[in-house]
């Protein structure tokens, strides 16, 4: 049952056009391992130029911080300064990844696609 959650889940988010915001190489990695690509890395970059970039390339995004202190930190910041630049920040992924695969940090996604 999970399983089938899961891989809805993933299958819902390939067919949109939702861009996804991860920390870093290690989080692009895992989504890709999950057949996601639409991603781009925050990866000590300001987070004023990742709003230009998402700017760029779409007008929806979910941002996938990890579930830490510092990864929720960068979501709320981040999230605002797109609200501020009127760019749609969808939650919804961001909750039910959290709840379909058990994970803390988006890296441990690898766990489940080896």
């Amino acid at each position: 049952m999970l399983e089938e959650i899961q891989e809805k889940l993933l299958s819902d988010i390939r067919c949109s056009e939702t861009l996804l915001v991860v920390e870093g190489k290690r989080d692009r990695e895992a989504l890709r391992r999950a057949g996601l690509d639409n991603i781009v890395e925050i990866s000590g970059r300001q987070l004023e130029r990742v709003v230009d970039i998402v700017k760029s390339k779409q007008s929806q995004v979910t941002i996938l911080t990890d579930y830490d202190k510092e990864g929720v930190k960068q979501y709320k910041r981040l999230k605002k300064l797109l609200l501020s630049d009127e760019i749609k920040v969808d939650d919804s992924f961001r909750r039910e990844f959290k709840r379909a695969f058990l994970v803390n940090r988006v890296e441990e996604l690898n766990g489940y696609f080896k």
